[in-house]
């Protein structure tokens, strides 16, 4: 078993040896009803060609058998379906070049990927969308350089990752790739004489097609896919580690799920790792790596050479499936996510008041000055119990008194805009 079968989904059949076999013999299939249809092979040939161009008469066996003497995968399909053809097996793949038939399996391929992928992710917004609602008013302090901050909420978080994955989502919408082509060696139907075999097929795929093509439909639509894609991973990375960090020991805020039987560690027994969210950091690299070649596959020479296509054996699918697997992860962490309300109240308090010195900077700013009350805020910071030292600070002292002091530097009372924005963004969907 390879490495990489370890993150199998439901893409792995689209992408499967198996799939793509059916999907070329569907192409052959309906490139010999379009010739058909404008009289270019007799109908005692389409009706035998319908007949046995199918995996119930032709095996992938038998491809490969051919394959391993002829050394083109295409051509090996075609003599496979001419065999069970008989001498109607002259009219299989008419007018066409290989990438006819490999541009548009690969069009119907990446139209079912980028569905399911679509689908799977509108789950994590629905999740999100649950957990932004549900924690909105969790008062939490904010990081910034991995230091505390100032306070801000549960909502905030979720929303914000909410937030991303509708752009992320936006931006996979708007790619296109459900694109055919069967426009011949270069693109100029001269094998055809016409356009209309294409509109037939394609029509019949519910395919579209690219208004000029070279012997292949142009790069430019997979490597737009794939940069969509790695959009995604990113979110997806970015919303993971921060459950990693909020994760840490010291930090304990956020846990992923743990079930009774997990192990963390192979010898250390107390370990609680967050895997899942390391699984899709990692993943995300990968599938980021694709967009090089993916690119590269652009400047093809001339009207085309095949630097494109083993590379795109692997990108394609690789980059589908990884992308959908870690959505899925992602899915599984947010539906049995546990947040620690008492180490999240413990951290947002943990610096005794120094977290909401902004508040207090800019309430003294109208009495000394903004610059003197921030130097004077910033030397009392590095006291162990900010509050008290406040308190005691002559200069705070003579404007506010001890009541006042507290409720400055409470953080439920410096959350900002924070209910507003997120039920905003809750409102907006």
């Amino acid at each position: 078993m390879l490495e990489i079968d370890r993150y199998k989904t439901s893409l792995n059949e689209v992408f499967s040896e198996e799939r793509k076999f059916e999907l070329q013999l569907l192409v052959e299939k309906e490139l010999a009803e379009a010739n058909f249809q404008l009289g270019k092979i007799p109908k005692e040939a389409n009706d035998v060609i319908q007949e046995r161009c199918t995996t119930k008469f032709v095996k992938l066996e038998r491809v490969k058998e051919i394959e391993k003497e002829v050394h083109h995968d295409v051509m090996s399909l075609v003599f496979a379906i001419a065999e069970q053809c008989g001498d109607y097996g002259e009219y299989i793949h008419l007018g066409a070049t290989s990438y006819d038939i490999q541009d548009t399996v690969r069009g119907l391929q990446l139209k079912e990927s980028k569905q399911q992928i679509l689908e799977a992710l509108q789950q994590t917004i629905e999740f999100s969308k649950e957990l932004t609602s549900k924690y909105k008013d969790l008062a939490c302090i904010g990081r910034t350089h991995g230091i505390h901050a100032i306070p801000t909420t549960y909502g905030m978080k979720f929303g914000n990752f909410l937030n991303e994955l509708l752009l992320a989502k936006e931006t996979l919408e708007q790619v296109k790739v459900d694109f055919g082509k069967i426009s011949g060696a270069v693109g100029t139907y001269a094998s055809y004489g016409t356009q209309e075999i294409e509109n037939i097929v394609l029509n019949k795929l519910k395919l579209s097609n690219q208004p000029v093509t070279t012997q292949v439909i142009t790069r430019v639509v997979h490597a737009k896919y794939i940069q969509a894609l790695s959009l995604i991973a990113s979110v997806l990375e970015h919303f993971a580690k921060e459950i990693r960090n909020l994760h840490r020991t010291e930090i304990d805020e956020v846990r992923e799920s743990f079930d009774e039987k997990q192990v963390g560690s192979s010898t250390m027994a107390q370990k609680r790792n967050p895997e899942k969210s390391e699984r899709i950091c990692g993943l995300a690299r990968v599938i980021r790596s694709y967009i090089q070649p993916s690119l590269e596959n652009i400047s093809l020479e001339h009207e085309r050479d095949l630097s494109n296509s083993s590379t795109e054996r692997v990108i394609l699918s690789q980059t589908s499936i990884l992308t959908h697997y870690i959505i899925l992860q992602m899915n599984k962490i947010l539906t049995s996510l546990h947040l620690n309300k008492e180490k999240i109240r413990s951290n947002l308090y943990l610096r005794e008041g120094a977290q909401c010195a902004e508040n207090l900077m800019i309430k003294l700013t109208d009495k000394i000055g903004r610059q003197k009350a921030h130097d004077l805020l910033k030397n009392l910071a590095n006291e162990d119990n900010f509050t008290e030292a406040v308190k005691q600070n002559d200069i705070i002292s003579s404007h506010f008194n001890d009541e006042e002091i507290e409720r400055i530097l409470d953080p439920m009372n410096y959350l900002g805009l924070s209910k507003e924005i997120v039920q905003k963004l809750l409102d907006s969907l």
